[in-house]
């Protein structure tokens, strides 16, 4: 996922946060989480979610296309 920001033509930011941060702790107690997840945010509000290990880069990118608008990649 650390590839979006150059993939997505900086209509995306990739922020990652050591799981030992508090507000990373805080983000496993909302979401209910096991220990780890992502969210992908659009002007504040929530567009996607994954928890613990569903969390993916496909997904994600799949994610981040439908909120732009762009065509999904074909392999």
């Amino acid at each position: 996922m650390s590839g979006f920001d150059s993939e997505f033509h900086g209509k995306v930011r990739v922020r990652t946060v050591p799981s030992t941060a508090p507000e990373a702790k805080a983000a496993v107690k909302h979401y209910g989480w096991g220990s780890h997840g992502l969210v992908i945010t659009r002007g504040g509000r929530v567009v996607y979610t994954a928890s613990d290990h569903r969390a993916n880069a496909y997904d994600a990118d799949v994610a981040l296309r439908l909120q732009l608008g762009w065509p999904m990649q074909c392999d």
